[in-house]
């Protein structure tokens, strides 16, 4: 079989779809409009297990030779190339139309904010309550990986959790052969508006959402204001559909994004003792309001997959009792600044990263608003620096903590490869801070 993988990504998915089919067959063709430089060591990998790559661009007769075509999660279903393919494919539809899951129960999560943790906690404490577990999707981990382990150690999984972006669920929808297996649990965390530089409108965005919720699901947690269209769409029963924010836990302290993940558990039997027991062995997700570490009693919080503007909010809140200075700013995504208003004005300095939504949203609305701050940088380094600056400033006329919060509120694209390189590149502006004053370290170290 002649197979096509259509953008090798720098997230890791078309290494591990070229990895497992250069395995199994031995005509496997990579295509990526990046050059080689981009991709460091993955290539020489690849072509030492007999991976032929075309870099720098897209050829037709690439289409027309393979049987098979590998569609990276980004690409649009609209691309010409895709259109005069054979066969397409991705890694779900992959791994749902060739293995058997009657004895494994999937949960499914999707949502605009918070489905990475929910997936990772979720994982986590059923592992820790000794089930066998493996997660996939959207943090990562490609289902070709899930797929591979399945068919090398054929040992029983007893939860697949997997993390859904729209996108992938869009392509599910268009290039799966067969029916969704039975989910045990289909959750959706939120819905906030995203991705508006790919969708045509908002309701297209939330449609590739809900197609997730269906006839053959066993539990539905979402909002509240879901619940009558889930109910038309799947005729769950009462007990079986529930709201995902339900419950006032407090004894999870300020981990207030671990509530939807905790009743995903408690649909499957888990106590909130066994969800607390879990819970003080988790660790958390990188870029994710991480906890990077603590230098002259100021806590650094890297939460760089903060996208959206209201993610900025979300990710504040937990921050609420203390002085927060803000590293936001980024790449627009056509979205609106004015969902981490409410934020920016409580921050205690705000120091701006530069790129499109910074200079076209964030400023202009800063200055409306008559809220200080910093000029944009380029340099995620300086402005960590500042924002440092800043709090020890702070610090010595305030009893409160104080904390450095990189929650950008934009895409990336500007100035990093992506949302975890911005990141990674925030969390070694920490260390070089730290130097030899390092005093606490990350819980990632």
């Amino acid at each position: 079989m002649k197979i096509l993988i259509f953008g090798l990504g720098l997230n890791g998915g078309g290494f591990e779809a070229a990895s497992f089919f250069l395995k199994r067959h031995n005509e496997v063709r990579i295509t990526d409009l990046k050059d080689k430089s981009s991709f460091g060591k993955v290539i020489e990998k690849l072509e030492k297990l007999g991976g032929l790559f075309i870099l720098g661009e897209h050829r037709e007769e690439d289409f027309l030779w393979a049987d098979v075509v590998v569609k990276n999660t980004v690409v649009l279903p609209s691309n010409k190339y895709l259109l005069i393919a054979k066969k397409v494919i991705t890694d779900f539809s992959y791994l749902f139309d060739n293995y058997n899951f009657d004895n494994t129960k999937i949960i499914a999560i999707t949502g605009t904010k918070g489905k990475t943790t929910s997936v990772s906690f979720v994982k986590h404490a059923l592992k820790y309550k000794g089930y066998k577990v493996r997660m996939c999707g959207n943090m990562g981990i490609s289902a070709f990986k899930i797929a591979q382990y399945m068919e090398d150690y054929e040992k029983q999984i007893d939860y697949l959790v997997c993390e859904f972006s729209s996108w992938q669920l869009r392509d599910l929808r268009l290039y799966k052969e067969i029916e969704m297996p039975f989910i045990e649990v289909a959750a959706l965390t939120n819905i906030m508006e995203d991705h508006q530089n790919s969708y045509e409108n908002m309701n297209h965005y939330i449609t590739d959402k809900m197609y997730l919720f269906n006839n053959n699901i066993n539990y539905a947690l979402a909002p509240k204001q879901l619940h009558s269209t889930i109910k038309e769409t799947t005729k769950l029963k009462k007990r079986q559909l529930i709201d995902i924010n339900k419950g006032n836990y407090s004894k999870l302290g300020n981990r207030l994004e671990l509530i939807p993940a905790t009743n995903i558990l408690k649909t499957q039997k888990l106590t909130l003792s066994d969800i607390i027991a879990a819970l003080s062995s988790y660790k958390g997700v990188a870029h994710r309001i991480e906890w990077v570490g603590t230098v002259d009693d100021i806590i650094f919080i890297n939460d760089s997959a903060a996208t959206i503007a209201e993610a900025v909010q979300f990710s504040f809140d937990h921050f609420k009792d203390f002085q927060v200075h803000l590293i936001c700013g980024g790449t627009d995504k056509n979205l609106k600044a004015t969902g981490m208003l409410a934020a920016l004005k409580k921050a205690q300095s705000i120091t701006l990263l530069d790129g499109s939504f910074t200079q076209n949203k964030l400023i202009p609305l800063l200055n409306r608003k008559d809220l200080e701050h910093s000029s944009p940088f380029k340099s995620i380094r300086k402005a960590t620096r500042l924002a440092y600056n800043k709090a020890l400033k702070s610090k010595q006329t305030s009893t409160l903590l104080q904390v450095v919060l990189l929650s950008p509120g934009a895409s990336s694209f500007d100035f990093f490869v992506n949302e975890f390189d911005r990141g990674n590149k925030f969390k070694a502006s920490y260390r070089a801070i730290c130097g030899k004053k390092r005093i606490v370290k990350s819980q990632q170290d």
